[in-house]
């Protein structure tokens, strides 16, 4: 059988075909040499590429290759895939992530941002007030904090309230990932409330809202801050803590008039005139958050000590201590957040009006009454040396959409309070005062919040709008 197949293979008729290495004639010039000869590109197939029948794909030619990591800055996402829109590094988040590839923007645009956004806000004797910042931040690729966050501010309320406000943060500068922050600000509010130091009488209707508690309060001046770290715990998968020292100056004039016949022409005539707040801050701050504007998790702890007198260009000589702890604790869902803050400040000597209706420490803000501490009574109800308290908000936001790019969140807030004001630390039970209420919050992106809330106290109910927390 072999020899017949053999035999009919070399007797059947063959098609002429190219042998291999020769010439084509189609690429042999008339009566001249041969055109040189055409090699086509050797293709390197991948073994990933080849099919289980083992005969391979055409390879793919991406063109030419070039690197344009060298030349283009990512946006950077510092938090994971439940995370932020690109804008929203204005956050300041500081929970360890990577950047995501594929979406890039030129140089001068991924490292910098401005963001202008409205603001909107309301509390008692202050009325509805209309305004908008601009905010700027400057963030190398690759890196989890912005190197530089400026914010303009400007408000002005129906019953003209005036506040103007410029601040600048910078940080690691000095490649020692230390912070700095100045500013400026200028405030003119005609209906600055004085209810009378250590006033712990029962106020309501007129007694609380009519003129006879008005002044008129002029602020300006300006800071500086330095806080350089000290030590630093790890935390893999969540924020680092950071152990802070801090210190700062800080310059103030306040303008002081009281109309005849009001309660601070009558009761403490020798403030009305010019305050000068010259102080000196020194403090330690603990700060484990993942997020400086909505945190979910970690802490904030801040010890100061103020120093203000003649040297320092102050009218008069005191000091103060303030403690403050904030704690954020997710309740076994990250849609349920309790927030905790308990807080100490004493003054000594002779401190300026503003000190004894304010807390002092990172963030200074009115106390004891007000759209951020005492919700419930008006502004700065209660003033005086001593002020303990401590506050609890649940904040429940199970409502979480995607907008584009931008995440959108809708929930509520239920808060309660206990405060003391006093003259002596030892008195401070004397004068004990709880409020409480709900509220609706809204959250863009876990950087603007915007919050609803009524608060109830023994004199009566308020309701605050704000485009941030209480704490």
């Amino acid at each position: 059988m072999l020899p017949l197949l053999i035999t009919l293979a070399l007797a059947a008729p063959s098609t002429p075909g190219p042998t291999p290495g020769a010439i084509p004639p189609e690429a042999t010039a008339h009566g001249g040499p041969p055109a040189p000869l055409q090699i086509e590109r050797v293709s390197v197939v991948p073994r990933a590429a080849v099919p289980s029948s083992g005969a391979p794909t055409p390879a793919q030619d991406n063109g030419p290759i070039h690197e344009p990591l060298m030349r283009r800055s990512f946006r950077f996402y510092p938090l994971p895939p439940l995370g932020l829109h690109p804008m929203s590094v204005f956050a300041e988040s500081r929970t360890p992530g990577t950047p995501r590839g594929g979406r890039g923007e030129p140089s001068g645009r991924g490292e910098h941002r401005i963001l202008p956004l409205p603001h909107f806000s309301a509390q008692p004797q202050i009325g509805p007030m209309f305004g908008g910042s601009v905010n700027y931040s400057y963030r190398r690729p690759g890196q989890e904090f912005n190197r530089a966050y400026v914010q303009a501010w400007s408000q002005v309320s129906t019953r003209l309230v005036q506040n103007h406000n410029l601040s600048a943060r910078l940080r690691d500068l000095m490649n020692h990932n230390e912070v700095l922050q100045f500013g400026a600000l200028a405030i003119r509010d005609p209906v600055f409330p004085y209810f009378g130091v250590n006033n712990h009488q029962n106020l309501s209707g007129s007694q609380l809202s009519g003129p006879y508690n008005w002044i008129h309060m002029d602020n300006y001046g300006g800071w500086f801050t330095y806080q350089h770290p000290l030590w630093q715990l790890q935390r893999p998968g969540r924020a680092p803590g950071l152990l802070r020292h801090y210190s700062g100056v800080f310059y103030f004039v306040d303008v002081i008039r009281a109309l005849p016949g009001s309660r601070m022409a009558e009761d403490e005539p020798q403030r009305v005139g010019i305050e000068r707040r010259g102080i000196v801050r020194l403090g330690l701050s603990w700060d484990s958050r993942d997020n400086d504007w909505s945190p979910s998790e970690g802490s904030l702890v801040d010890l100061t000590l103020d120093f203000a007198g003649r040297s320092t260009g102050s009218t008069s000589n005191w000091g103060r201590v303030h403690l403050s702890a904030r704690n954020y604790l997710q309740l076994g869902t990250p849609d349920l957040l309790l927030a905790t803050r308990v807080t100490f400040d004493a003054l000594w000597g002779t401190p300026a009006l503003m000190a004894l209706g304010e807390l002092g420490g990172l963030n200074p803000v009115d106390a004891y009454g007000g759209a951020f501490v005492g919700r419930g009574f008006v502004r700065r109800r209660f003033i005086g040396n001593v002020k303990a308290m401590a506050t609890a908000e649940l904040r429940f936001t199970p409502l979480e959409r995607k907008l584009r790019r931008h995440t959108a969140g809708l929930g509520f807030t239920l808060f309660g309070e206990v405060g003391s004001v006093a003259m002596n630390p030892i008195d401070l039970y004397k004068s004990v005062y709880p409020t409480g209420g709900p509220g609706l919050l809204m959250i863009w992106d876990r950087f603007a919040v915007f919050r609803v809330e009524a608060g109830f106290g023994r004199e009566g109910a308020a309701l605050y709008v704000q485009a941030e927390h209480a704490f």
